[in-house]
């Protein structure tokens, strides 16, 4: 029997003839430093939601808000729906999948700070999207590196930092924290924090080496029986031919 979501949709995209582009050939940002901070973000969180399914985490994917006009788009730098599959389709249309995100993050740059700290934080909030997060990955400039907004009453309320800047996302169970250019994330459950892409292959690194070194001190072992219990023979025979007593005897 046909899905009935499959076929709304097929029926929705088959009446609509609006072309909405589903990419303008940038998929970082621009900017490096943004784009690695992005990256290991995004890393992080699959990690954290590598056992969860129906989760769209995604990045950088048009997201339509308004049915039949595609200039109305926004792309969030990483955003997480909860609850939702987003199938194969390449853009996300708000009038289909009725869900909007459960949180946006952008990773802004000096040129993009008041467009992401004014305009979208009041596109988002009307939007729906209930958790929107900015970070701003440059060490060199003072002040706060990570802000958060949480939906309340139909705007954002702020929410309120630690002492090592970090920030709680109640939708995604997890603790973001400013971590040199990057943001670490951290489980909330399980008090452990993910580690990024680039770590993940030394830890596998150090394991391996442990593992090594592990295989060599069994080795090294196995030999030292083995030579005691040559050495142990060796004497056995002597005292044999010389006609004394096994004194390791009972």
């Amino acid at each position: 029997m046909a899905d009935d979501g499959i076929i709304e949709h097929q029926t929705a995209a088959a009446l609509d003839p609006v072309h909405y582009p589903d990419s303008d050939g940038h998929f970082l940002p621009d900017n490096p430093l943004q784009a690695h901070a992005v990256v290991r973000l995004r890393t992080s969180l699959e990690e954290h939601f590598r056992h969860v399914p129906n989760v769209v985490l995604e990045g950088d994917m048009f997201m339509y808000y308004e049915e039949g006009n595609p200039a109305a788009t926004i792309a969030p730098d990483v955003y997480v729906v909860l609850g939702h599959d987003l199938g194969d389709r390449l853009v996300y249309k708000f009038w289909e999948e009725r869900k909007p995100p459960d949180f946006a993050l952008e990773v802004i740059s000096p040129s993009s700070e008041t467009r992401n700290h004014e305009d979208k934080r009041a596109l988002y909030a009307r939007l729906g999207i209930a958790e929107y997060f900015l970070f701003q990955p440059d060490v060199n400039r003072a002040g706060q590196r990570l802000w958060g907004y949480r939906l309340w009453g139909g705007g954002y309320v702020e929410l309120q930092a630690g002492s090592s800047g970090e920030l709680v996302s109640e939708r995604l169970g997890v603790t973001l924290r400013p971590e040199g250019a990057h943001i670490r994330v951290r489980n909330q459950e399980t008090g452990k924090d993910y580690p990024w892409y680039g770590e993940l292959s030394d830890r596998n690194e150090a394991l391996e080496a442990q593992v090594r070194r592990a295989d060599h001190r069994a080795e090294a072992e196995v030999q030292a029986r083995r030579e005691v219990e040559a050495e142990n023979e060796r004497l056995k025979a002597l005292l044999a031919k010389s006609g004394l007593p096994d004194t390791q005897q009972d």
